[in-house]
């Protein structure tokens, strides 16, 4: 498959019906001593600008990572 490589990430709040889901995530990190989850997530369906979302540890219970679209070889 061509393109850029792509995730989805699903997360959780307070119980397992309240969800946001999140698509087009290029890659997601912990900082502040693993107490916030960044997400970086492209602008668009092509090209690779893109911004980031900060998501406090308190703010969900717990998360789901999926890939959605494989990168071209290189």
């Amino acid at each position: 498959m061509s393109g850029r490589p792509e995730r989805k990430l699903t997360l959780y709040r307070d119980d397992s019906t309240s969800q946001v889901v999140l698509d087009r995530v290029k890659t997601w990190f912990w900082t502040a001593d693993n107490t916030v989850l960044v997400i970086s997530r492209y602008d668009a369906e092509t090209g690779g600008e893109h911004h980031y979302i900060h998501w406090p540890r308190e703010r969900f219970c717990w998360f789901r990572d999926e890939p959605t679209r494989q990168g071209a070889p290189e």
